[in-house]
């Protein structure tokens, strides 16, 4: 039974055979050639090769450097003997050869390589590969990236992730702004930018997490934004509290989180901002509840926003720092403010904070069309106690305690 499952698996197209192998380590993907003669030659012409840490190293320190060097001689071996296009390659080592790799790279250039992902620690991205023209995807995570004087931009680039990876400013808005169909672009832990500035007429969606200090935005096609600061900047001005919000004016989706949000809030009195999120569906913030600028600017975002569906809230509270809120607030607000569109509203890490459960219920009387309330991770029993109370203040929203 066993052997003829087997000669069904043989006996499958060519094609299927290699997406089978695409999931397999390069070694892993070589061995099947001894299965029999119809997967003899199957490996050579996958379209995708991967190679992980383990492939190239033994438990043996003594060994690890004969055993490098028979694995650069195994994948020159499988580079040269490879007879198809390789669309995806992937090379995740903490030991290697950066001769070697600028070696196999410069063939994946002419091997039509549409995705690239390497993650070398302090490995310096060759000439070369920044003349690639088929790249669709890059990914590089502990490299260095210094662009040649002659680099053009990668002129079919869709998605760009940068991890803990060295490149200067200057250099960094050159490889954004020469990549005319980037469409996504993901910063992790990056240098610490004075002034991170991306001009991009095509750019769609943009995570970022690290540090800067003045961000400037120049994607009108702009619709995800995601912004996790480590640590907020002391220098904050009002002016680029504005240019801050300008730049992300006309975005779908807004994340951000508390040192970004203590940035925006540092920027002088904010009674009413000055943009209007015209195309602004659905927000994620996380905010100090008790902080009298903090949570007016989360209200002046609300309300900048008239076709808000979806809010999520990460709320904590530090007395020690903040000014408490008070009552006034949400008087004014439930007279002047209405979530029209809202359909779901979430809030997470509940405390006994009056001010919290003052936004629950303000939320509550001022979204005619919300469908789903969320109220998670719940650490007083005021909010128990008064959940009756809070539950009448809506008929059609379903509340939802996790």
């Amino acid at each position: 039974m066993e052997a003829k499952n087997f000669d069904l698996i043989s006996d499958l197209p060519g094609l299927v055979k290699e997406q089978i192998l695409v999931h397999l380590p390069i070694k892993e993907a070589i061995r099947t050639s001894i299965l029999s003669s119809k997967w003899r030659h199957t490996w050579v012409s996958i379209p995708e090769l991967m190679i992980r840490n383990e492939d190239c190293l033994t438990c043996s320190k003594n060994e690890e450097l004969i055993l490098s060097t028979k694995f650069i001689q195994f994948m020159d071996w499988v580079f040269q003997v490879h007879s198809g296009s390789i669309l995806k390659f992937s090379m995740c080592s903490d030991h290697f050869s950066s001769r070697a790799v600028d070696r196999w790279i410069q063939t994946l250039s002419r091997k039509q390589i549409q995705q690239i992902f390497i993650g070398l620690d302090r490995y310096k991205m060759p000439s070369g590969f920044f003349m690639s023209h088929t790249l669709t995807h890059v990914y590089l995570e502990k490299c260095t990236v210094k662009l040649p004087a002659k680099f053009n931009g990668f002129k079919m680039l869709q998605e760009l992730g940068l991890k803990y990876c060295i490149i200067s400013e200057e250099h960094f808005e050159k490889l954004v702004s020469s990549s005319p169909f980037l469409e996504n672009l993901s910063l992790e832990l990056f240098n610490d930018f004075n002034m991170l500035r991306i001009c991009s007429r095509s750019l769609r969606k943009f995570d970022f997490w690290g540090e800067f200090n003045y961000i400037h935005l120049d994607t009108p096609r702009l619709a995800k934004v995601c912004i996790r600061k480590f640590i907020p900047t002391y220098d904050m001005r009002y002016s680029s509290l504005v240019n801050d919000l300008e730049c992300l004016k006309d975005v779908e989706m807004l994340d951000i989180n508390k040192h970004f949000v203590m940035d925006l809030a540092k920027g002088g009195s904010i009674n009413k901002l000055p943009i209007k999120f015209e195309k602004l569906k659905e927000i994620k913030i996380e905010i100090n509840v008790e902080d009298q600028k903090e949570f007016a600017l989360s209200l002046d975002l609300f309300r900048s926003a008239p076709l808000l569906e979806h809010v999520w809230i990460k709320a904590y509270s530090s007395k020690t720092i903040a000014s408490i809120v008070s009552a006034s607030s949400f008087s004014a607000a439930t007279r002047n403010y209405l979530f029209e569109y809202l359909q779901t509203f979430s809030i997470y890490n509940l405390s006994a904070s009056e001010s919290a459960l003052s936004l629950v219920q303000l939320v509550l009387v001022s979204a005619p069309a919300l469908k789903k309330v969320v109220l998670g991770k719940i650490n007083s029993s005021v909010f128990f106690n008064k959940l009756s109370e809070i539950e009448k203040l809506s008929k059609e929203a379903q509340i939802i305690l996790c």
